[in-house]
């Protein structure tokens, strides 16, 4: 049975909105991480592609997890594990990079959260 014109459009805004919103946390939190990367001493290729490797972990375990589950199989423990390990570093890079006032951390750790 195909979706009413009502239910594509739904699905169509909620897409758009985690597009959005995927791409707004992707760039700020690739700034943060870059800058954090060039600020202890990383050179500027690899203060660029750092971010990358953190967010490609973020992705590729996502997409594990969503395989398994469209395949009825329990996701796979690896994924978790890095699911949970990239989301912790680009935390902790938005964090890092934030003044150290509660306020501006709370908001720096908002792309990632």
């Amino acid at each position: 049975m195909l979706p009413d014109r009502g239910e594509r459009q739904i699905r169509w805004a909620t897409t758009a909105a985690v597009v959005a919103v995927a791409g707004i946390a992707a760039v700020v939190s690739y700034r943060h991480m870059r800058a954090v990367a060039l600020q202890y001493g990383e050179d500027p290729l690899n203060s660029t592609i750092i971010p990358v490797s953190v967010d490609g972990l973020i992705v590729a375990a996502s997409m594990s997890m969503l395989s398994a589950s469209r395949a009825r199989r329990k996701p796979p423990w690896l994924a978790y594990t890095l699911l949970i390990l990239g989301s912790v570093a680009s935390l902790s890079a938005n964090v890092i990079h934030a003044d150290p006032q509660l306020t501006a951390r709370i908001i720096a750790a908002w792309p990632s959260a």
